[in-house]
C-alpha cells in the first residue's frame, strides 16, 4: 500500500511558514501542509483542502507542483508515502492554530531543521529557490538509510 499526499510551504522572500505538529504522523516536527488525497481528488485539489484544513479557513494562493518524494520505512508497519511538493506566494485569510497544527512564519535563514524530518535538509531548499526535484528516501530506525534526490525539468504524475 502506497499513501498518495501532498505537502505545501508558503514561501515569500526571505521567510518560510511552517507548522508545529500536534498529533499522529510527525507530531513534534515542523512541517509544511498537507496529508492524504481523497478519491477523486486532484493533487491541486488536496493541497488547497489540506491548506485550508490545517490552517482554520486560509485560502491557500497559486499553489506551484514541484517535487515528488517516495517515503519507506524500513523495518516498520507504516506504509510507503508518495509525496507531491507544492510551493505558494501566499494565502487569503487568517492563519489560525487547528487541534492538528500551529502555523509559524520563519526567516528563511532561520528554518529549524533541528525540529524538522531529517530529510527535509536536502529538499526544501531546492523547493525555496523554485526547482523541481524528484526522489526517494528511505528510513530505518528514525534515521535516513538511504536516499536519491534530483532535480528534473519536470514533475512526472
Amino acid at each position: 500500500m502506497i499513501k498518495i499526499e501532498t505537502l505545501v510551504v508558503v514561501y515569500q522572500p526571505q521567510r518560510v511558514l511552517l507548522a508545529m505538529k500536534k498529533v499522529r504522523f510527525g507530531k513534534g516536527k515542523y512541517n509544511g501542509f498537507g496529508g492524504g488525497c481523497k478519491d477523486g481528488e486532484s493533487l491541486e485539489q488536496c493541497a488547497i483542502r489540506e491548506f485550508a484544513e490545517e490552517t482554520g479557513g486560509a485560502k491557500l494562493i497559486d499553489p506551484r507542483l514541484l517535487g515528488k518524494i517516495k517515503f519507506t520505512f524500513l523495518g516498520s508497519d507504516e506504509p510507503d508515502h508518495l509525496v507531491h511538493f507544492y510551493r505558494a506566494p501566499g494565502f487569503e485569510g487568517t492563519l489560525r492554530e487547528t487541534e492538528e497544527m500551529k502555523p509559524e512564519w520563519f526567516e528563511e535563514k532561520e528554518i529549524p531543521y533541528e525540529k524538522m524530518w531529517l530529510d527535509d535538509r536536502y529538499w526544501l531548499p531546492i523547493l525555496l529557490a523554485g526547482k523541481s526535484f524528484e526522489g526517494w528516501f528511505n528510513f530505518k530506525d528514525g534515521k535516513i538509510d538511504s536516499y536519491k534526490l534530483n532535480e528534473v525539468t519536470e514533475i512526472r504524475i
